[in-house]
This record gives C-alpha cells, structure tokens and sequence, in this order.
C-alpha cells in the first residue's frame, strides 16, 4: 500500500487522521476532561463549536474556500487580468522592445567603474543617460499584473520588472549586475496611468515620481518580438489568479479588492482590436474628492 500524501497525525503518530479527529484524544476527554490530553480534545471542541468566519469577507456562516463574494472577485480578476496583459504586449511590441531592442534609460543610476567615480546618478552633473541592448526578459509575474493600471492600488505604486539591458561601454571587469541596467514598467496612457487619488481632495499622486527606472525610450527596435506566449496563456492566468487570492496584498481580502471601470475595459478591448491606437487611449480621470 502506498502512503503518499497520506496524513499522520501528531499525537498518536497513527497515519490516515489529524489532531483534529484523534481517537487518542476523544478516548483521554470521556475518561477525563482535566487530563493534558482531554484539555487538547477539549479545545477542539470548542474551536468547531465556533461559528464559521470567512476570511476573506468578513462574513459568518461559512470559509474563505466556499465564499462566493471570493469566487466572483477571482472570476472579474483573470477576465481583467487576461485583457490587461495582451494590451500590454501589445504596447510594448509598438515600442519596439523586442530582443536585440537598443534602449536608452533616462532615470537609471548605473555603475561606471571604479576609475570613473564609481555609481552615476540621473541628477549628477553631466549626466549621460545609459545605453543598453535588451537580451532577456524578466517577466514577473506576480507584479504584472492589472493592478498595474488601477490607480492607488500597492502594484501600481510598484513598478513591475521588464528586463535588463546590457550597458553598452560598461568596465567589463566589473560584476555583471553592475554592467547590466534594468527597467521597469512604464507608466503608459490607458495602460498604466500615471496619475493617482492623493490623501486630500487638492493632491495628486505623480507615479513617475515614486518608481525607480522607467523613463526608457527604445532608440532602435529590437530583432525578435517579446516571447509573451507564457505570459498571455490561461494556464498561467488561471495560476496567478489562484496566487493572488492567496495572500496578494490587493487581493487578499474583499475590502481591499480592486478592478477596472468599465471604461477602462471598454478602451483596453478597442485598443486590443484594433479601433483606437495606443495614442488615442486616455487614463482615467483622478476623483477630485475626499472620498
């Protein structure tokens, strides 16, 4: 008989039942409830006598794995999710970031070597923007995801990554983190809006102002397009989907839930079919308000 993935429990140490159903337990409860033993069963007891509490929207009467509020948000997330991503591609292919794609970055620190001062800031006197060939990207994909283009969301305020390029002129004896400069997802109109609800109804959030390495251009269009089948593939949707409702920060919970207007899937589908152009797309507008 095999006993893969058979439990064992960590009183009796008897296989194929927990703590929670131990006949060790219950048989030292009956005899007596003040033994070290009946107390443990005891505590059990009342634990299920408990009304249930789901932990995600805060309601009783039944658990996080049969909420249905849980279940609806995970159906909008990967519909949003799916539709967000292709448009992102897309954007990018129309950049010109591809594989072998020259990009210069216009806010990055980079390392010029230890005869030249060493570290190069972007407000350093004479600054020179570095230059760089993308090879390989670098798809996170817990990050990118469309809470990227919802404003005040924690992921919009934290730049997913896209790669790195290797610096072109870089001190080849240097490490070769040190040669390399990444960059970070861009704030794209439509897309990723750069604009955000500040804590006062007068306040704006500027996100270009808060994210490391995103002001790149692509100064000559990379040889062979972004390989995003991975990326853009309902195996891998319906899995960062199961992630996030797992313990991702703007999915943890109901309250905190997220998700586009429906002008904003409205816009992300004509873009992705083709009726506007990237240039068309507009952010949505920053609520004037306290609310």
């Amino acid at each position: 008989m095999s006993y893969h993935r058979t439990v064992r429990c960590s009183v009796c140490y008897e296989r194929g039942h927990n703590k929670t159903s131990c006949p060790t337990l219950k048989d030292a409860w009956e005899k007596d409830p003040n033994t070290y033993y009946g107390k443990q069963w005891q505590r059990i007891l009342d634990r299920k006598a408990k009304a249930k509490k789901c932990g995600y929207c805060d309601a009783e009467g039944h658990t996080r794995a049969s909420c249905e509020i849980k279940d609806r948000h995970m159906t909008i997330f990967q519909l949003d999710l799916a539709m967000w991503r292709r448009a992102l591609v897309k954007a990018l292919n129309e950049m010109g970031l591809g594989k072998g794609a020259l990009v210069r970055c216009n806010n990055s620190s980079y390392h010029a070597g230890s005869e030249r001062g060493g570290w190069t800031y972007p407000n350093d006197e004479g600054y020179v923007a570095p230059v760089g060939m993308l090879m390989e990207t670098d798809w996170n994909p817990m990050q990118l995801t469309h809470f990227n283009g919802i404003m005040n969301s924690n992921t919009w305020l934290e730049a997913g990554m896209l790669g790195s390029v290797d610096r072109i002129g870089a001190d080849q004896s240097l490490m070769s983190y040190h040669r390399s400069v990444s960059i970070s997802l861009p704030s794209i109109q439509g897309i990723v809006p750069r604009f955000g609800k500040g804590y006062w109804a007068s306040e704006q959030i500027d996100r270009d102002e808060r994210v490391n390495n995103n002001e790149w251009e692509v100064v000559s269009p990379g040889i062979v397009p972004l390989d995003t089948s991975e990326f853009v593939s309902g195996k891998e949707l319906r899995r960062i989907t199961k992630k996030w409702f797992a313990g991702g920060k703007d999915a943890n919970y109901a309250a905190c839930f997220s998700q586009f207007t429906d002008f904003q899937r409205d816009q992300l589908l004509q873009y992705i079919n083709g009726e506007i152009e990237l240039s068309e797309m507009i952010d949505p507008k920053v609520p004037t308000d306290d609310t």
